[in-house]
């Protein structure tokens, strides 16, 4: 029985994997049903008994994708009362959950769990990468944007060509009003990874700015074949309207 379990498991992480391949090709459509397949798996795991980290963790990503963050957040939880867990799967739990949080609008408590992650694991890019968004997200609330300059420079000198790190910095120049440096810097994250939805989305921005709008266009209708993932800053549906209001 066991064996069985396991071996569902498995292909509920093949059909996982398989689901981020096609959505990074652009194959919407069939990506999304390889995730339901994914989902579906994954269920029928614990179903039969299977209690891993990788699956908790597999089913929560895919939640978050379908916007089920509660769900998500059980999940992530349930990591926690497994035992003998890696230092990776902690650390992938703690990110996790504070993604989580993030997307349910509870940001302070997303800051402290990716900075909890940071003191116990150190840094590296996904903790640059998100924790830098967070931190500008909150210097928008509150107007104070020293710490978000900080942590973003810090993590330029961490890797300068990484493009979720160069889009933060477009973004934390953005909100800044330096539009001129953050143009500078998502072109730079667009070199980097020109699929990347965030960057275009803020490049058609600009781009409607100046009244360019067919080059606006063109960004998000790139966008729009590309991977919303939970870890975007923005949504498929922030893109379409912005893609709407330009017209044919």
């Amino acid at each position: 029985m066991a064996f069985f379990a396991g071996l569902t498991s498995r292909r509920a992480y093949m059909a996982h994997l398989k689901g981020n391949q096609l959505m990074e090709e652009g194959k919407i459509q069939e990506a999304e049903a390889k995730h339901q397949e994914a989902i579906a798996l994954y269920e029928e795991s614990f179903k039969k008994g299977v209690k891993t980290p990788g699956t908790y963790l597999g089913y929560g990503v895919l939640q978050m994708r379908r916007r089920e963050y509660e769900k998500a957040r059980e999940s992530f939880l349930q990591v926690e009362k497994l035992p003998n867990l890696t230092p990776q799967d902690k650390k992938q739990m703690r990110t996790d959950y504070a993604i989580c949080m993030w997307k349910m609008g509870k940001l302070d408590i997303a800051i402290e769990q990716m900075k909890e992650a940071q003191r116990a694991y150190g840094n590296d890019s996904l903790i640059y990468g998100s924790l830098g968004y967070m931190l500008i997200e909150k210097a928008v609330q509150t107007g104070d944007f020293t710490e978000a300059q900080a942590f973003n420079n810090e993590a330029m000198e961490y890797d300068d060509e990484d493009a979720v790190v160069l889009d933060n910095m477009g973004q934390l120049y953005l909100n800044m009003g330096d539009k001129e440096k953050a143009r500078e810097y998502f072109k730079k994250a667009h070199e980097q990874k020109p699929k990347q939805v965030d960057t275009l989305y803020y490049l058609a921005v600009l781009s409607k700015d100046e009244g360019n709008i067919e080059k606006a266009k063109e960004y998000l209708d790139t966008a729009l074949n590309g991977n919303f993932s939970a870890l975007c800053t923005v949504t498929r549906e922030q893109a379409q309207q912005l893609r709407d209001e330009l017209g044919d």
